[in-house]
């Protein structure tokens, strides 16, 4: 029978943990460092087998060197071996002659515990004898081992040979040294029993430590995401909880903190432009509604020329304010900064276009002599209808004339609107340019308007680049100034900065309180 598949939804089950980053942080820290520790582990076995051997072989060098100086001073060969009797490196000393006798058959250190790989009888087989090369005196070779070895049996061993030929007084011997490693493997061998023991110990501590310190680390992200889970549109105004650190969970707090912040700003002022929007709407269809109800009461009384012209009015006025309305909700889509396309717009020509307009009081323009034809870059529909919302803004207040001045310095163009009305407090100045803001709720609704005009001129403005502002006019009034630059200004990403795409330098030199922020506050 074939074993049955997992479902679906078991595996889903088991592979869960795996979706938290704490297990697979934990997970990552366990394999990485197993991987490092254990090559780390081998190479240090590696490292102290091959000193150990290294060393070995450099005592084993040594032994030779002191018999080959004795035997070719003259000595014997078991004078020459007894002078490195007592040494602490373990080996077998065998010496040759040219007809490959074995003259004599030593172990060196016998002041140890150890002896040679196999014991030495008479029955030994002459190529069973340690080291290379036949013994051609097995009997006697194998009486002087078995002397040697007579405290204990032979511990088997893996034997490290070292072969050198002696020139001597009375020929040429062949001196061969075999040094077991058992000793130095049973010490490699403790180090790698206790490599396997410590290891996998380490590698559970590890893992503990990083569970917690990632359990710790990631606890002000839980109390972020429980706090961003109960948030909805009505209780905006929560925020997340900060850190007292300045890591990246700390950072990522607050970022979050000033996003929850522009959402509840965004959120309240489009409840509040909703509010207003159907507050002014509802007051040109309600006069539209009664007049056209009143004159259907009474059909054969009715000035039928009148109510249509009042319809025509209250039409007007509700499409003017749904052109606004639809302007500054795509403002809000698009950036403030999404220009609009550029083309050479001659200001002069609009600003007179619009102070040709019928209105209450007469529009007066004044061209300075160095702008006869004062162009900039722009939409003209759009400038004419900034320059027509400043004009009618004057007027509505105006106690009898508009002036408006066009001027050109510093590369830029400088509009001009005065008007002899009641002013503007300083406090007030920067408030005007608020959507369905008006300073005196008092007023009446014709002379009041709808209160987006400003918003709508100052929206346009800083879509050209420009600034608008308010101050006090010569006249007594109020003024309303517009700088618009007359050269092309590079798209928002290549522009230097504020300052530079601003337009000329005098509205910087007129102080904070006048320049107009690119964004629109409202």
């Amino acid at each position: 029978m074939g074993s049955a598949a997992v479902p679906a939804s078991g595996w889903r089950r088991w592979s869960r943990p795996l979706h938290s980053v704490r297990v697979r942080i934990t997970l990552t820290a366990v394999v990485v460092t197993a991987a490092a520790v254990a090559s780390a582990g081998l190479l240090l076995v590696r490292s102290v087998e091959d000193a150990q051997i290294q060393q070995l072989r450099d005592d084993v060098d040594h032994n030779l060197d002191v018999i080959a100086a004795r035997l070719q001073a003259g000595a014997s060969p078991e004078e020459a071996v007894r002078a490195i009797q007592e040494t602490p490196t373990f080996g077998i000393i065998r010496i040759v002659d040219e007809d490959g006798r074995i003259l004599t058959i030593e172990v060196a250190g016998v002041g140890g515990s150890l002896s040679v790989h196999a014991r030495a009888t008479r029955e030994t087989p002459p190529d069973a004898m340690p080291g290379p090369g036949p013994a051609l005196d097995p009997a006697a070779a194998a009486d002087r081992l078995g002397a040697i070895a007579s405290n204990g049996d032979v511990l088997a061993a893996r034997l490290e040979t070292i072969t050198r030929r002696v020139m001597t007084p009375d020929g040429t011997l062949t001196v061969t040294a075999d040094a077991p490693v058992d000793q130095m493997a049973r010490g490699v061998d403790a180090l790698r029993q206790a490599l396997l023991i410590g290891l996998p110990v380490l590698i559970v501590v590890v893992a503990v430590l990083v569970w917690f310190l990632v359990g710790r680390a990631l606890r002000p992200v839980d109390a972020i995401r429980a706090e961003v889970d109960g948030i909805t549109g009505s209780t905006m105004h929560r925020r997340v909880p900060e850190p007292p650190t300045r890591d990246e969970i700390g950072r990522l707090a607050h970022t979050m903190n000033a996003m929850l912040g522009r959402l509840d700003d965004a959120a309240t002022r489009q409840r509040q432009f909703v509010s207003d929007a159907s507050h002014e709407l509802r007051s040109p269809v309600a006069a539209l509604r009664t007049g056209l109800e009143v004159a259907r009461r009474s059909p054969d009384r009715a000035d039928w020329p009148t109510v249509a012209d009042t319809a025509l009015a209250e039409e007007a006025r509700l499409e003017a304010l749904l052109d606004d309305l639809l302007l500054l909700a795509a403002q809000d889509e698009n950036g403030a900064l999404d220009a609009p396309p550029a083309t050479d717009v001659d200001l002069v020509a609009v600003a007179q276009a619009e102070a040709g307009r019928p209105r209450r009081v007469a529009v007066r323009v004044d061209v300075s002599a160095a702008a006869d034809r004062l162009e900039v870059p722009g939409d003209a529909d759009q400038l004419a209808r900034a320059v027509g919302n400043l004009v009618d803004n004057a007027a509505r207040y105006a106690t009898a004339s508009v002036r408006v001045e066009l001027s050109a310095a510093d590369g830029a163009a400088r509009l001009t609107v005065d008007d002899d009305g009641p002013g503007i407090a300083p406090a007030e100045r920067e408030r005007i340019f608020g959507r369905f803001t008006r300073l005196d709720d008092s007023r009446a609704r014709v002379r009041g308007g709808t209160g987006l005009g400003l918003a709508v001129a100052r929206s346009i403005v800083t879509r050209h680049h420009g600034l608008v502002w308010a101050e006090d006019s010569p006249a007594g009034g109020a003024r309303f100034v517009v700088e618009l630059p007359t050269r092309r200004q590079p798209p928002p990403s290549e522009a230097a900065g504020p300052s530079e795409a601003a337009g000329p330098s005098e509205a910087a030199r007129r102080g904070p309180e006048h320049a107009i922020p690119r964004a629109n506050p409202t």
